[in-house]
């Protein structure tokens, strides 16, 4: 079954609380561009042109040689940026929060991949990373998908050597899913798979430009939708369908790498035996073998066809995995951006292809392939109201940096269990809007997690909170920092808290987390009496008695 953390947000009160800011004393970061603004809806295509050889265009093109088509009907191109529009800004080190250059997510599947397999993918991302030089090009960040979780080895870094630290410092461990086989494993290996995925592109939501996953390993199992019945079939479909979305509204590209593998691909005869029992051929198979028309996912689940959805590439039987990450760099980084408003369309939840052409047919565009509108027919469904950004995040073992949040103080309440976190909050990506009287506001929600030591949830808490400052000008609201207090049940068990907040505009995350030896040294008191509001009897105005 998928990740029980989906299952557990149940009942969770949600208030909204208006909160002071207060002025900073310190200059504004130079990242930071608050802005008075209402976001709308436009899609992002970073589009990747190459030319009858294979290698990328990068010169000479201009916005007049492309044309969007969303379900055969033409749209308007909003904006257009050339591939020398996406470097790194002068003094954006260590990721591309200050400019628009791409980053590089790689990412070791050890979920998917055979011990022996998984060995020579670590030898093999070694020896590429040990040719590099020092200083990387852009940032790139280490994950691994192990048997439980996504775990971050190494945030994102041009250091060369703390790349190399991090790989060297994965501790071994035996796939057991892959080990043990069988239908239902093979079940939660490809539910944990499009998991992980998602969790990537909440980590990067609302941050600036591109972002390549480069997966190495099997990527994720195909499945042959006609072994499972009822529910089952319903629920993956679905997950697979919020993660094309995920990754769209991310602008994140998927590349994988499949090392080790047999020869022929296409010249090999699947059984269904084969396809049911071990779950990883279909998936190997030529990612271009998916519709082109109406669903890629109505048949069958084939991770080789959701990484073509994406724009990426899978590199099929590629035991070089220094080339093909290179070249999935190469494709990811020397890319066109335009953008275009979706136009209104039934809430019907079918998929909605886009497709990008160039007026020279010798150049050939790799961009996602589309997405899926809303369906508002759909049953209601548990896992997809329960499972939102910010519960996510809560859970997630990624840290989250889209906002920059800070635990200013802490105090215990024994008599009730609880905690009082004070936040601290820097307007860095938080959007204000005018008010009246001059001021501007801004509105974020924050959850609060109790977990165990395998990180699972024990108690939350959810708190809608509004900020207000005193200026609408940008400059003065750049340097704006808020303060905001949330209570969490701390039952006995806990072993860490996360508290995770998010922009209700540009759903932007930010974490920071606690361990139970800071809450416990942190002072006590009990629990203060809440305090009733008096309000003086109404006026009921001449005649009344």
């Amino acid at each position: 079954m998928p990740s029980s953390r989906i299952l557990q947000f149940v009942g969770l009160l949600l208030t909204f609380i208006p909160v002071q800011s207060l002025m900073a004393q310190g200059p504004p970061s130079p990242s930071a561009k608050p802005a008075l603004q209402v976001a709308s809806r436009v899609v992002f295509l970073d589009v990747t042109v190459l030319d009858k050889n294979g290698s990328p265009v990068v010169n000479g093109l201009t916005q007049a040689d492309f044309t969007i088509v969303q379900d055969k009907n033409p749209q308007q191109i909003l904006s257009f940026e050339a591939p020398e529009a996406h470097v790194m800004e002068v003094g954006s080190e260590d990721s591309n929060s200050g400019g628009n250059a791409p980053v590089t997510i790689l990412v070791l599947d050890l979920l998917n991949s055979s011990f022996a397999d998984f060995d020579y993918i670590r030898h093999e991302i070694r020896k590429y990373l040990a040719a590099q030089p020092p200083q990387l090009e852009s940032p790139a960040a280490l994950m691994v998908l192990g048997n439980l979780r996504l775990e971050l080895q190494q945030g994102y870094t041009r250091n060369r050597d703390e790349l190399l630290y991090a790989l060297d410092h994965i501790p071994p461990a035996q796939p057991f899913k892959l080990q043990i086989g069988g239908l239902a494993w093979l079940y939660e290996r490809t539910a944990q798979s499009y998991d992980a995925l998602q969790q990537i592109a909440l980590q990067n939501k609302g941050v600036p430009g591109r972002k390549n996953i480069i997966r190495v390993g099997h990527g994720g199992s195909g499945l042959w939708t006609p072994d499972f019945t009822g529910d089952s079939v319903v629920q993956l479909k679905r997950l697979v369908r919020e993660t094309v979305n995920f990754l769209v509204d991310a602008r994140i590209t998927l590349f994988v790498i499949y090392p080790r593998l047999e020869a022929n691909p296409k010249e090999r005869t699947l059984s269904q035996a084969d396809l049911s029992l071990e779950g990883r051929q279909l998936s190997e198979m030529d990612s271009y073998s998916g519709a082109t028309k109406g669903d890629p996912f109505e048949s069958d689940i084939n991770f080789g066809v959701f990484v073509n959805e994406t724009g990426g590439k899978l590199f099929y039987n590629c035991n070089d995995v220094g080339a093909g990450i290179r070249q999935a760099q190469r494709m990811g980084a020397e890319y066109y951006t335009l953008t275009y408003r979706p136009p209104d369309g039934p809430a019907n939840g079918k998929f909605r292809r886009i497709h990008v052409t160039l007026r020279d047919p010798n150049l050939r565009a790799f961009t996602k392939d589309g997405y899926y509108a809303q369906d508002k027919s759909a049953p209601a469904d548990f896992r997809r109201e329960t499972r939102t950004a910010l519960f996510d995040a809560a859970q997630s073992a990624l840290p989250f940096v889209g906002l920059n949040v800070k635990v200013s103080g802490i105090v215990q309440h024994p008599d009730t269990g609880t905690v009082d976190l004070t936040l601290q909050l820097e307007a860095r990506n938080i959007q204000w809007h005018a008010a009246a009287n001059g001021k501007s506001t801004a509105t974020l929600t924050m959850a609060a997690v109790s977990l165990t030591g395998r990180r699972d949830l024990l108690a939350s808490n959810v708190v809608g909170v509004i900020l207000t400052a005193d200026t609408q000008d940008p400059k003065r609201l750049a340097m704006v920092e808020s303060t905001a207090k949330l209570t969490l049940r701390v039952p006995n068990k806990t072993q860490s808290v996360r508290v995770a907040v998010e922009t209700d505009e540009g759903g932007r995350l930010g974490t920071v987390d606690l361990d139970r030896a800071t809450i416990d040294a942190a002072p006590s008191m009990a629990t203060p009496v809440p305090k009733l509001e008096h309000r003086p009897p109404m006026h009921e105005g001449p005649g009344t008695t």
